[in-house]
């Protein structure tokens, strides 16, 4: 493999880095005393607590991800080690999301959303990021090659850590005490020769009696894969003839489609009719996988102040550029009977292809920083308390980018003899043939689309932990602080798009942002110790008030209890409250149009009963014209409102935790979850509320503001605001197995994670057991098995990815479909070999026996839903380490 010119570059700067970090002398802990620094080595805080404790286990479930574990795959972002949990489900974008992917990568716990998942780095917030006023985190700004390891708290924690934390945490640690130096240099690519990556990364580190600084660089080169290579997506709906032809696809064609009242027919040269076309295949320019380029640069550092005081920082920055691709643009236009060439002598609808243009292509580029400056120590005052005060400054700028897109008020200006004059205008017969559309027009009607955006946030966190008092079960353990924190967010379409002149949908600017101050204590109370029946029993309480200034002030809590019988069972449970304030985007989000497939409740009107309600709500609206037509693409606008109230939510887990003694190195959990959402920000129902409009809900008419056409009676303009309408339920299980042993004279790891979903209602529409394209898989099964095995110098794992059959019913009403999606299983090998103790080698392949996605008849690209299963089919990767 050719080393990439910018490989090269970061290889130089990594080396600068390595001989930097050498002349510091820094040291991990406090030089405090020996008892205390026993006490410090032997309590650590687990995600979903700010107290400090020396068991693992806690009340709330979490999960962990070890840097050994991620380094066995072929990932190359944090998205695809987190998408593979059993606890993701529904639908996050990721480097298969082509049609409206815009290149981030995200994570969605329970189905609930990716802005109902909280993501921390070190247990602080990251911001939010992608193409502006962005409501989650783009996990690509995060380097693979910074993590130390990340943990999953699949349990609700706003009372912990405020907003967004309902359907869980995602806590990324990253190396702070790395000492050395590493490089790692990775290939991977699919055996069908395409999607090939490269990835390098360097990791240098060094510490003394001071402190000490860890810095590394990353690159990652993701390649592409175009669905026309696949047999499962080269054609729309799969449908072929005979033959092996594709014979569907779009009735947007090249050299257009054309319909003077008689049906829909093509022209040829002498501009002779025929009747019918054949549809357009768009899925083979599209991208199956997409390309992205990716460098990363962190850094961690400490500096011990005096015996009981220490500064530290923390820094991240990633840029990324990344591009989809789909097919030439389709337009539509109504071609006057005086256009210039119109055969038809008669007004006539046209459909076309824009391939004279070129494919739409999507381009990203996106910077995001982070920075976090603090100082921490301990406070000798009574029982001993740790303190930490941190201000940390995150912000995202970016550039979106459109090209070969269509400006259709051009397009009219070319078609009309009274506007063109083939000077400032080209005239245009838009009745030619593919291939025959002027340089001229296609160089004015052509444009690239460019908008920017952004996010930003700072904070202000102060923390305070330690023992208040004891009582005879032990110590009451405490932590509380407080947090000021600002965020703004911004998007600027293209000036063409906020005209409503252009190809895509109309949108205006998005600008605003809030504030917040928030106050938490959290508390851990030994009940009983030692005694029959109960080692350990105690009580965890949480609360946590917060002021917005969009919103009243409010508080949200937790109850925890845990009951560990004997050294081997332990029984869990929580109750909480946790919320999600409204975004920026959501608050200050520019109204964006949309062509949305509805029923008009008044088409057909003069054959309505003249004595039902709705035809007088028609009666009232449209007058005395005799027949409202509307089509089933009505344009409705997206609107926001400011006065959206916070998302509220009410969470409990039940569990045992058993790791019987009599077999050493088992653990097992399990553990009950129901999560039940209200108040949930959403767009209304809108042919629900059409519907109820001309039942004679003038409420409902109000909330969609319907503008109709004098003459024609159809829709001419309607909305569709975002409200605190929704409701959301999901309750499951989740079960782990962990067994560490050794036999035939190796170490092995067999790890079984699953989680059974028991229900997902969202507005009381029952997702159990379902996938659809617009919503994503909700499997009642999903499962994880591995095994590893290995010696000090070699390991080899076998894992198996299970998701569970589903039905696709998204068209069985309208259209009578349904589809059945059987049990997907795929099975990745890999294994790593340490050669001596500075270089090591590993390898493996991804979906070992080739699995294929099944279709879907409500696919949302690919011909099934390319976030739920993979679809670049095997897939090998390699990596070379040295250490020094």
């Amino acid at each position: 493999m050719n080393i990439n010119p910018k490989i090269a570059q970061s290889i130089k700067i990594a080396f600068a880095m390595g001989a930097a970090s050498t002349l510091l002398t820094t040291t991990h802990a406090f030089a405090q005393d020996t008892a205390t620094a026993e006490q410090q080595v032997e309590k650590v805080q687990v995600t979903g607590s700010r107290i400090k404790r020396t068991d693992m286990e806690t009340a709330s479930p979490v999960a962990i991800i070890s840097a050994e574990d991620i380094s066995l795959g072929s990932y190359t972002s944090v998205e695809q080690v987190l998408q593979q949990s059993p606890a993701a489900s529904g639908m996050a974008t990721g480097a298969a999301s082509n049609n409206g992917g815009v290149g981030a990568a995200r994570i969605n716990l329970r189905g609930l959303g990716a802005n109902r998942t909280l993501v921390l780095v070190n247990g602080r917030r990251m911001v939010n990021s992608g193409t502006g006023a962005d409501s989650s985190v783009d996990l690509n700004t995060i380097p693979l090659a910074a993590i130390k390891r990340i943990e999953v708290l699949k349990d609700g924690a706003s009372a912990v850590y405020g907003s967004d934390a309902v359907a869980g945490v995602v806590n990324i640690i990253t190396k702070d005490d790395f000492e050395g130096f590493q490089i790692d240099v990775g290939y991977a690519g699919s055996d069908e020769g395409d999607a090939n990556t490269g990835n390098i990364s360097i990791v240098t580190g060094a510490g003394g009696d001071k402190g000490n600084i860890v810095l590394g660089i990353s690159y990652v080169d993701r390649g592409s894969a175009m669905q026309g290579d696949r047999g499962f997506s080269a054609c729309p709906d799969n449908d072929y003839d005979a033959e092996g032809n594709c014979q569907s696809g779009s009735s947007y064609v090249p050299g257009g489609a054309y319909n003077a009242g008689d049906g829909w027919g093509t022209l040829d040269s002498d501009k002779n009719f025929s009747e019918g076309y054949t549809p357009y295949n768009y899925s083979e320019r599209s991208y199956l996988y997409t390309p992205q380029e990716r460098i990363g640069l962190f850094a961690n550092g400490n500096y011990n102040l005096t015996d009981d005081a220490q500064a530290y920082m923390e820094f991240l920055y990633t840029k990324r550029t990344s591009t989809q691709q789909m097919a030439p643009s389709p337009i539509s236009a109504t071609l006057t009977a005086d256009a210039t060439g119109n055969p038809f002598g008669v007004a006539t609808s046209m459909r076309r292809r824009m391939t004279e243009v070129g494919d739409r292509v999507f381009d990203q580029t996106t910077d995001t920083i982070r920075s976090v400056v603090g100082f921490q120590g301990y406070l000798d005052i009574g029982n001993g308390f740790d303190w930490d005060v941190s201000y940390t400054y995150g912000r995202n700028d970016a550039t979106d980018r459109s090209s070969n897109y269509i400006n259709l008020t051009k397009i009219y200006q070319t078609m009309d003899t009274d506007v063109c004059d083939d000077v400032t205008i080209p005239c245009q017969d838009w009745f030619a043939t593919e291939g025959n559309i002027t340089q001229e027009t296609l160089d004015y009607i052509t444009y690239t689309d460019q908008a920017s955006g952004g996010n930003q946030f700072t904070s202000w966190n102060v923390n305070l932990s330690g023992e208040l008092f004891e009582l005879p079960a032990g110590f009451v353990g405490f932590a509380g602080g407080a947090e000021y924190r600002k965020e703004k967010g911004w998007y600027q379409p293209d000036a063409v798009t906020v005209a409503g002149d252009g190809s895509a949908s109309a949108q205006d600017p998005t600008s605003g942002g809030y504030d917040t101050t928030q106050v938490y204590a959290e508390f851990a109370v030994p009940l009983l110790a030692d005694v029959p029946g109960a080692e350990e029993l105690s009580l965890d309480a949480a609360i946590r008030w917060f002021d917005y200034s969009t919103f009243d002030s409010d508080i949200t809590w937790k109850l925890g209890l845990t009951w560990r019988v004997n050294e081997d069972l332990m029984f869990r449970g929580v109750a909480s409250t946790a919320f999600r304030a409204p975004t920026v985007d959501e608050l200050y989000g520019g109204n964006v149009g949309s062509f949305d497939y509805l029923v008009d409740p008044c088409s057909g009107y003069g054959s309505l009963d003249t004595a039902s309600n709705v035809y007088q709500a028609c009666n009232a609206q449209i007058g005395n014209t005799s027949y409202a037509y509307t089509d089933s693409q009505i344009e409705n606008t997206y609107v926001t409102i400011d006065n959206l109230s916070p998302e509220e939510a009410d969470t409990y887990t039940l569990g045992v935790v058993y790791s019987p003694s009599f077999v050493e190195g088992l653990s097992m959990t399990l553990d009950y979850f129901t999560i039940e959402l209200s108040n949930a920000i959403s767009r209304i129902d809108t042919q629900s509320y059409l519907d109820s409009c001309y039942g004679g809900d003038e409420e409902a008419c109000s909330v969609l503001s319907i503008v109709r056409d004098d003459i024609t009676g159809n829709i001419d303009y309607m909305e569709s605001p975002l409200t605190n309408v929704g409701t959301l339920k999901t309750r499951g299980v989740d079960a782990n197995v962990t067994y560490n042993f050794d036999a035939l004279g190796l170490n092995w790891n067999v790890n079984w994670d699953t989680t059974r979903l028991l229900e997902y209602t969202e507005d009381n529409v029952e997702y159990t057991g379902k996938i659809d394209g617009n919503n994503g898989g909700f499997a009642e099964w999903k499962s994880n098995f591995a095994i590893k095995a290995g010696t000090d110098d070699w390991k080899l794992r076998w894992k198996m990815r299970y998701i569970g059959g589903m039905t696709d019913d998204y068209y069985l009403e309208s259209y009578g479909l349904m589809t059945d999606v059987g049990t997907v299983v795929y099975h990745d090998v890999s294994g790593e070999y340490y050669i001596n103790d500075q270089w090591s080698v590993s390898a493996g392949i991804d979906n070992l026996f080739d699995k294929t996605p099944p279709y879907l008849y409500s696919y949302n690209d690919m011909n099934t839903v390319p976030e739920v299963y993979d679809v670049l089919g095997r897939y090998l990767h390699a990596r070379i380490t040295a250490r020094f």
